[in-house]
């Protein structure tokens, strides 16, 4: 029995009625469509407002103020939504005769029951404009004030989709208005779940929610019941976030605007400040572990905002020994319009608690001297709090003391004194990586227990950070004339006595391991520039990498080398500065430049006249912002804590790193950017991340052997032992689907095995699966094979020879995958394939493929566009044939000639249109009227636009995204009879009176497809189209409409 395709609509009529009426008791409004509807339902407002007891003046002044604000047509979105944020969540105030100032609220905050929750669906919402409107498919009202709002689509769709709509939908020339007053944005499908965001929130941004099954607040124990009733994941993500109480939760606690962004919370930012609250009622402190990148500073402060608001006489102390969350802690606040104090010294810290004016403060453990290390900066630091600590001292308030970096293993001298300086004080520590096993004992003893932990693996299940790939490079120093160093060693210690010989060796052994040659530091700058001109997200200037050195002196060589190679877009990054005193004592030999000179002429020549200050802010700046400008930093410590840019994609490391330092290093890499960053990328240089052999120890890695294993889960991925078991997995697999072709398995035996000419659609659609197996698993072959490739011998016995033949193997096999694809004109997006090419690339570097790549040079560079860029099937032509351009045009020419064939029946006017096109450039070309390069110009364009119109063509926005409505669209615009009408809306409410006439079964039952023709009756009726054509155009579109995939179960 067919079955009708689970449509947006269907899954927007269960969403409804399943999830938001049933479960989550919201009031159904109906299908707005037929109205233009406001940010604000007067009638409702008023209701609400009226049955709450406030006076009629007020109830007037309260709404006027809302809808001034909702129809300024003037101030930014952003500005607006500030304003109408404050004004739901503060009310107003207002004077009756002869009384004190009160205030209206519009929203009963703390007694979620007491507001009216209501549901509308497809709400019509007028453009600014007010010739056109949007049709957003769902949105929540509280009290009448529209604060919610959906865009969903089918299983096969996309989740993205919905949310590039919300993002258009904001634009000042769409429906911006209708969001002046929107909290929480929504987008999603039955099979990806929810995602959500909020006005102007970027797409990369929209996350899923997940929740903590330890939370025990009353919301989310109703939560977790209501998602075991069941399975579908978007109903489980509106429960989340729509249930009443979180819902408003969430609003009213866990909004901010910051910098020119809103911002609501991620789930590890909203379960931890739940884990907190309880703890700091009682009084008790404790640790909030949240990985590396979740934003530990936005729960500091939703965290910080509710103690003010909540406890009596409270006073928040942040204390933090990293510059850059010093200062977007501050910034944050001052954003938000919360005051806070920053304590310029540990006196000046005493003297603000000392009063009581203010409420959040905080204080900067300050480096002291660029020599200090962590332990002298807190002891002074300590120092500075303690002495001359006035007999009647006394800190004022219920003090709760936020400790960042609470790992320190010397947070036992700052937990010390801050006891003394704020006695009775709360302590909550704040960490980013795992507690150190020989430090978890006593850290836990100082601050507590656990509070909330949110691990690297979670971090990376929910998309808040990014995985990380690892790759060791080994580049090894070698002595290359060991008798000439034998003779020098002589010659320079004629005289000594044994034992000074024995010492000057000893010393020249800890310098040849701990100083690198000038050959390598070149061999691995090489490397890196090397990876910039051909890793995808390097090259095209998106991403950009951080080079650790081992010493400042090597992070001046590095950046010299770089210079000296024409690689000028990079800086340093250290805490050393260049002056005369740096030099003072410093040479030994006036014929040779010490190391401390050498450091400062390097940084003389890179500074160019500027403070050391305004250079490191404008590189920062430029590697955040403008990354085609700065693509390298190379750093020693400074940014390898607190320094979050999206635009680091990779980290290559020449420093010997352990514990925390290692974990916080390479956490600069794994926030998430664009979609074209899908990892961050560790390049070590130092094997620190050897897997230790023996099974007694089940650490991570010998760099982490100091975490305890269940809080490192899921930090690095053993590479090469799971992709040995995928190659072995994926072998297995193909040996056993080739075994099925017949003799003598030659190229053509094989090619009729996968593309034999079918008897029926169904050997048709089984051969087409056939095929994409056996392309996926020479695709997973290819991968995984790369990945351990060079750790097969050493580490899992296999033989050279075995190597060999497994090398052997993926290259048949991928030739054979090209003969098949073309064979069957087969053709494969590039952006799914250039993994697989890269790291084909990688594994087959070697003196004869380099000679094979020169050629390239003689290669147009139309063509070399197209093999690097081009998101085309063009792509694969020109890889996989041989020959000149006539031979590379003719089978282009039969593949979109096929595609477009193959697409006809979905739209025929739009492609008929299509193949005119390829026939007009076909037939210029064979005159000779176009040169190779204009053809392939031309051509690459019709590729894209029969592969995606919906980018490359100009449709009406309400049925862009969609293939049948833009079916629709192509096809009443040839339509004489419908000259007149507005097509876009004509298309759309085709489309969408076809989806709302649908039932189980349609196609094979005469009387649903009645129904189906009524309803394209009715609305050709609408748009006055002659009645004696009626018949004529509604047997068309019904049979267009059998042809649409959006109409039919997947």
């Amino acid at each position: 029995m067919s079955v009708v395709v689970s449509s947006e609509f269907h899954a927007q009529k269960r969403l409804i009625k399943d999830c938001l009426i049933h479960d989550l008791g919201y009031k159904y409004l109906g299908n707005l469509h037929d109205q233009s509807n406001k940010p604000v339902n007067d009638e409702h407002l008023e209701l609400y407002l009226y049955s709450r007891g406030y006076p009629r003046l007020a109830v007037v002044k309260a709404i006027k103020e809302l809808k001034d604000l909702t129809e300024d047509r003037v101030s930014s979105l952003y500005e607006l939504n500030k304003k109408i944020y404050s004004l739901l969540r503060y009310g107003i105030t207002y004077r009756e005769p002869g009384e004190k100032d009160k205030r209206l609220h519009y929203i009963d905050w703390e007694q979620p029951e007491l507001n009216h929750f209501a549901v509308a669906e497809e709400v019509t919402v007028r453009y600014t404009t007010g010739k056109k409107s949007k049709r957003p498919d769902i949105v929540l009202y509280v009290n009448g004030i529209a604060l919610g709002m959906f865009e969903l689509k089918k299983s096969c769709v996309e989740a993205s989709q919905g949310i590039r709509q919300l993002i258009t939908n904001q634009k000042p020339e769409y429906i911006s208005g209708f969001f002046t007053a929107q909290q929480l944005l929504f987008a999603g499908n039955e099979a990806q779940g929810l995602f959500y965001g909020t006005i102007e929130t970027p797409e990369k941004f929209y996350l899923q929610w997940r929740e903590d099954p330890k939370a025990s607040d009353e919301a989310s124990i109703e939560v977790r019941r209501l998602h075991d009733q069941t399975k579908n994941p978007l109903q489980h993500g509106v429960i989340s976030l729509c249930e009443k109480r979180r819902l408003l939760q969430i609003i009213h606690d866990f909004v901010i605007f910051d910098a020119g962004f809103k911002k609501v919370p991620r789930p590890n930012q909203f379960f931890a400040n739940l884990a907190a609250r309880p703890f700091i009622g009682r009084g008790e402190g404790g640790i909030i572990w949240n990985t590396q990148g979740s934003g530990k500073s936005l729960i500091m402060a939703w965290l910080a905002k509710w103690i003010i608001e909540r406890i009596d006489d409270s006073r928040v102390v942040i204390i933090t020994d990293r510059d850059e969350l010093d200062k977007q802690i501050r910034d944050l606040f001052f954003d938000i319009g919360e005051k806070i104090r920053r304590a310029t010294s540990g006196a000046d810290l005493r003297e603000i608690l000392n009063k009581s004016e203010d409420r959040v403060v905080c204080s900067l453990i300050h480096k002291y001297g660029h020599s200090a290390g962590k332990d002298s900066d807190i002891e002074a630091y300590r120092r500075e709090l303690l002495d001359s600590l006035p007999s009647d001292y006394q800190a004022k308030g219920h003090i709760v003391a936020f400790i960042d970096e609470a790992h320190r293993t010397n947070s036992g001298k700052l937990h010390e004194a801050v006891r003394q300086l704020m006695p009775g004080a709360t302590l909550i520590g704040f960490t980013g990586t795992p507690l150190l096993k020989r430090d978890k004992k006593t850290t836990l003893e100082i601050f507590g227990p656990y509070i909330h932990t949110y691990k690297f693996n979670e971090g990376v299940a929910d998309g808040v950070v990014l995985d990380l790939r690892y790759e060791a490079r080994d580049v090894d120093q070698e002595l290359s004339n060991e008798a000439k160093v034998d003779q020098w060693f002589d010659s320079r210690t004629a005289g000594l006595t044994e034992t000074a010989k024995d010492k000057l060796k000893a010393s020249w052994s800890t310098l040849n391991k701990l100083y690198s040659s000038k050959e390598r530091l070149q061999k691995i700058v090489s490397d890196v520039i090397f990876d910039m001109q051909t890793k995808p997200r390097l090259k095209q200037d998106r991403g950009t990498a951080m080079l650790v050195a081992g010493s400042i002196y090597q992070a001046c060589r590095y950046w010299e080398l770089f210079q000296m190679s024409g690689f000028k877009r990079c800086a340093v990054v250290t805490s050393y500065e260049p002056t005369d005193a740096s030099v003072r004592t410093a040479a030994t030999d006036p014929d040779q430049e010490s190391e401390d000179e050498y450091k400062k002429r390097i940084y003389e020549r890179m500074l160019d006249g500027k403070s050391v200050k305004d250079f490191e802010d404008e590189a920062k700046r430029l590697f955040k912002d403008e990354p085609a400008r700065m693509k390298l930093l190379i750093v020693v410590d400074k940014l390898l804590t607190g320094f979050d840019a999206p635009s680091a994609t990779y980290l290559y490391i020449d420093k010997s790193m352990r514990d925390h330092d290692l974990f916080q290093a390479i956490c600069r890499v794994n926030r998430p950017d664009d979609p074209s960053k899908d990892y961050g990328y560790i390049v070590d240089y130092k094997d620190l991340f050897r897997s230790m052999q023996s099974a007694f120890v089940d650490y991570t890695s010998e760099a982490f052997d100091g975490f305890a294993p269940e809080d490192v889960e899921g930090l690095i991925k053993q590479r090469a032992l799971e992709a040995k078991a995928k190659m072995e997995g994926a072998r297995d697999s193909l040996r056993q689907l080739l075994s099925e072709v017949p003799d003598p398995r030659d190229d053509a035996a094989h090619i009729q095995f996968f593309c034999e000419p079918p008897a029926a659609e169904d050997e048709a659609d089984a051969d087409s699966r056939k095929r994409n197996t056996f392309y996926g698993l020479v695709s997973a072959l290819t991968r995984s094979f790369a990945d351990c490739s060079d750790r097969l011998v050493e580490d899992f016995a296999y033989t050279a020879r075995d190597v060999a033949q497994i090398r052997a193997d993926v290259h048949n096999y991928n030739q054979l995958k090209d003969a098949v694809m073309l064979a069957a004109q087969d053709w494969i997006d590039l952006r799914s394939y250039q993994e697989d090419m890269r790291f084909i690339l990688d594994t087959y570097v070697t003196a004869q493929d380099s000679t094979l790549i020169s050629k390239l040079d003689d290669t147009p560079l139309v063509e070399l566009l197209l093999n690097n860029t081009s998101t085309t099937p063009v792509d694969s032509i020109m890889n996989a044939v041989t020959g000149d351009g006539n031979a590379k045009a003719e089978i282009i020419d039969a593949n979109l000639t096929s595609e477009i064939i193959r697409k006809m029946p979905i739209n025929k006017a739009y492609y008929g249109r299509m193949s005119e096109l390829l026939k007009k450039i076909i037939d210029e070309r064979r005159l000779g009227a176009l040169s190779y390069a204009e053809y392939l110009r031309q051509v690459t364009e019709l590729a894209r636009r029969v592969h995606n119109p919906e980018e490359t063509e100009n449709y009406p926005e309400q049925i862009q995204d969609t293939q049948a409505g833009r079916a629709m669209y192509d096809f009443v615009c040839e339509q004489d009879a419908l000259r007149g009408a507005n097509l876009g809306d004509l298309a759309f409410d085709l489309h969408y009176g076809i989806i709302e006439s649908l039932e189980d079964g349609w196609l094979a039952n005469r009387q649903k497809q009645q129904r189906i023709k009524h309803a394209i009756a009715v609305t050709l009726r609408e748009y006055r189209c002659p009645a004696d054509q009626i018949d004529g155009l509604v047997d068309q579109v019904y049979e267009m409409a059998t042809r649409q995939e959006e109409y039919f179960d997947d």
